[in-house]
């Protein structure tokens, strides 16, 4: 599959689509990385989809929030 060894981003993930997104895309890619406003959401959806051979990688952060993605850039 196209996705195979694919690292892919996900925002909104601790909810609604973005949390089904990553758990249709987890036994598919190599590297998912999840990102929110929630960190409990995050942390559970991370523990939830991770498998043998899933890096997960979450950021907790708001994407509408320019100085709060600031030390991203």
């Amino acid at each position: 599959s196209i996705l195979d060894r694919s690292t892919v981003l996900i925002t909104g993930a601790s909810s609604g689509l973005g949390a089904e997104f990553a758990r249709q895309l987890a036994p598919r890619v190599r590297c998912l990385i999840l990102a929110a406003r929630r960190h409990d959401r995050l942390e559970a959806l991370a523990h939830e989809v991770g498998r043998e051979g899933l890096i997960v990688h979450t950021l907790v952060l708001d994407l509408a929030d320019e100085a709060g993605t600031e030390h991203f850039l």
